[in-house]
């Protein structure tokens, strides 16, 4: 992931600016004046707004967080859409709140190519320079590059085992310090910086004059009283970033022309997303917690420097997860779970559903009776895909299945999932049109069969489970095993696990059907009294008691035995975690 993996800048250095807006859709936009800033002028606190993006459709609405609206997703190129996204500072171990941003900006951008059909280039950056990252590396008397480097690799494994896409770029900030040096001096050229008393770089908040896009101004004095006490002497307004860091005694340090320093953290991440994707950038995501001050000053600088009123056209931000429910958790108030300790009471399939089943602009809170709830879905999935294929492969007998209403309700929830995605990513509401549609096929499946018939019409059960594959793995990321690991194996062994296994449950049928007197009796032998079948089926019980120890030893293995009404089938086990 160095530098040098910036494919080129990927052609996109040099995208046109954001123009005017135009009338869309037939609803008026205010067209202003093209914007002409020179050394030292202030723009007009007026034009503090977002503006429609000239592009190409999506088909998509995306809330929007500057107009606190839903907005048509447009992109600057067809079927093209780049993406910052803000990465960790790696000085220590990731925790679930981290893992619910991730997973649920991961499946918005599944959604986007797998669900629309876009080309998403998604750069994270990585800070790995940062006051945390020194004060880490100074306790434990060690170089900062080893702290970083060790929390790098560990986040990506832990992203790796969430099933989150890895980003098509993740750039550090020490390999772009250059660049970083430049933005800022082009930022000073326009008047809009300055150097304070201690060699600091400060981004000029009152010339710049359209601060408080993201967040109300009004508001701002509290929201910045922290650092702005610390820097009273050298800053000119409690507004006032800064986009150079002066060297401490110490500290790691970069030469630049106002002296040894080091990026700010707002700085790093406008000039790495600038330097690989251009402006305008499409999207920017990150936890809604970095609205203030992070993207604030992201978008300040960005438009300073490339003199424009627009840098960013959609900024994206997930909910916060909270625990005893409205506290936030977090490092600082020593509340975290580490992922480690979240996957060893709950698979990933079920975290990943967690997520899921809540919008992602919504605080969450995480306790064992949501991730109950999450569980309880996944079992419902799995339960029912198992009794679907048991059917396809005629080993669950039910009635006559009702094709027409099976496609149709298949076919308007595909649409409506669809629909659903398109607004905003609703998961939430996608997966209870799922739920819905296999609810549907349960109550088809559990058809009393009439008589003997063995008629099967297996083909739109069969459309319905592939769906169903297509939605939870490709586009949500949830495996289902049970489902399609089975028959891999089986091609894995030369099918020689599928007849096993098909042999196995029939010699059980068979015995089970015994132990019950199930079995059809010999031709003429005369009906058993009610103490008769009392009797025999006390001798018998032995006989279905190994018919349950077989089934629960299988199941250590892997191998799942589903009893049916008259029949069995098998599959692969369920994850263990999602049942506790």
């Amino acid at each position: 992931m160095s530098a040098t993996r910036c494919f080129g800048c990927l052609a996109l250095r040099r995208l046109p600016a954001c123009g005017t807006p135009r009338q869309q859709r037939g609803v008026p936009v205010p067209v202003r004046l093209p914007l002409r800033l020179g050394m030292g002028r202030r723009w007009s606190s007026s034009s503090v707004t977002w503006e429609p993006p000239e592009g190409h459709e999506t088909g998509i609405n995306i809330y929007n967080s500057v107009t606190k609206t839903k907005v048509p997703l447009r992109t600057n190129h067809p079927g093209l859409l780049t993406w910052y996204n803000c990465g960790p500072t790696v000085y220590d171990s990731a925790h679930i709140g981290h893992a619910l941003c991730y997973v649920k900006i991961d499946i918005i951008r599944r959604i986007l190519t797998r669900v629309f059909d876009m080309n998403v280039i998604s750069v994270m950056g990585i800070t790995d320079i940062d006051d945390k990252i020194i004060r880490r590396s100074q306790e434990l008397k060690v170089n900062f590059r080893e702290i970083t480097e060790k929390y790098e690799q560990e986040f990506f494994s832990d992203m790796d085992r969430l099933r989150v896409w890895r980003p098509s770029l993740a750039p550090r900030v020490t390999e772009h310090v250059p660049h970083i040096i430049a933005f800022t001096q082009g930022i000073m050229d326009r008047g809009l910086a300055y150097v304070a008393d201690d060699g600091s770089v400060y981004f000029n908040t009152g010339a710049y004059g359209r601060y408080g896009k993201l967040f109300p101004v009004e508001t701002m004095a509290a929201a910045a009283v922290g650092p702005a006490v610390v820097r009273a002497s050298v800053k000119r307004s409690i507004r006032d970033f800064v986009l150079w860091k002066s060297a401490k005694k110490g500290e790691p340090s970069w030469p630049s022309p106002w002296g040894q320093g080091r990026p700010g953290w707002h700085i790093e991440c406008s000039a790495m997303a600038s330097h690989i994707l251009g402006v305008p950038l499409d999207l920017h995501a990150g936890g809604k917690d970095l609205i203030f001050p992070h993207h604030e000053n992201e978008e300040a600088q960005c438009c300073a420097y490339h003199d424009t009123r627009q840098w960013c056209n959609y900024w994206l931000h997930t909910g916060h997860l909270h625990t005893r429910g409205t506290e936030k958790m977090s490092k600082s108030l020593y509340n975290t779970i580490s992922v480690d300790a979240l996957l060893e009471q709950n698979s990933v399939n079920a975290f990943r559903l967690y997520c899921l089943l809540s919008h992602y602009r919504n605080n969450v809170e995480f306790s064992p009776t949501s991730m109950d709830i999450a569980k309880a879905h996944m079992r419902r999935i799995r339960s029912f895909l198992h009794d679907a294929y048991a059917y396809i492969n005629g080993q669950l007998k039910c009635a006559p299945l009702d094709e027409p209403a099976l496609k149709m309700k298949l076919v308007e929830t595909s649409a409506k999932v669809k629909r659903l995605l398109a607004d905003d990513f609703d998961t939430a509401r996608a997966v209870d049109a799922v739920m819905e549609l296999i609810t549907f096929g349960n109550k088809e499946l559990k058809k009393q069969p009439q008589g003997t018939s063995l008629s099967r019409s297996a083909g739109s059960m069969a459309a319905i489970c592939s769906y169903i594959h297509y939605l939870m793995e490709d586009v949500f990321g949830i495996h289902l095993p049970s489902v399609t690991d089975a028959s891999n194996l089986s091609l894995e062994s030369g099918g020689r696990l599928f007849h096993v296994m098909n042999s196995v449950v029939e010699l059980r049928d068979k015995v089970r059907r015994y132990a019950l007197l199930q079995d059809t009796p010999p031709q003429g032998q005369p009906a058993l009294s009610a103490e008769e079948v009392k009797a025999k089926k006390r001798e018998r019980t032995p006989l279905l008691q190994a018919c349950d120890d077989l089934r629960n030893d299988l199941l250590k293995s892997g191998l799942q035995i589903k009893d049916h009404q008259g029949n069995s089938s098998w599959s692969l086990a369920d994850d263990p975690t999602e049942k506790k």
